[in-house]
């Protein structure tokens, strides 16, 4: 089955809005389910490897929902296609750039296993 360029874009979309969805509720569920909300129990989740990958997953999820969205308006706004690849490609590099250092911040406060 061949998927067209503008239905490709709106399934990674629905797909990202999902995630995100899924992601939100996961997270909720962990604090609220949980014992009090206190900075030690925001830390010790954040800092933890299902709380960071929950973390690192959402930004990524996030960053491709906004690329598509951003995309779009770039496609429709944006007549001229030299000043359309400059834009996105900084939209691009922002959004990477965002995932990587999210990764990378996560992947440093991770606690240490016992």
């Amino acid at each position: 089955m061949k998927v067209f360029l503008g239905q490709r874009a709106w399934l990674v979309q629905r797909a990202s809005a999902l995630t995100l969805l899924l992601l939100v509720a996961l997270g909720a569920a962990l604090l609220l389910l949980g014992p009090a909300l206190n900075h030690e129990r925001w830390h010790a989740l954040a800092t933890s490897a299902h709380g960071a990958v929950i973390i690192v997953l959402f930004f990524a999820a996030l960053s491709l929902h906004g690329w598509v969205g951003a995309r779009d308006i770039v496609l429709d706004y944006v007549p001229s296609t030299a000043a359309r690849l400059s834009v996105l490609s900084i939209v691009a590099a922002i959004l990477f750039a965002v995932v990587i250092r999210v990764a990378l911040t996560m992947a440093a406060h991770l606690s240490p296993v016992s």
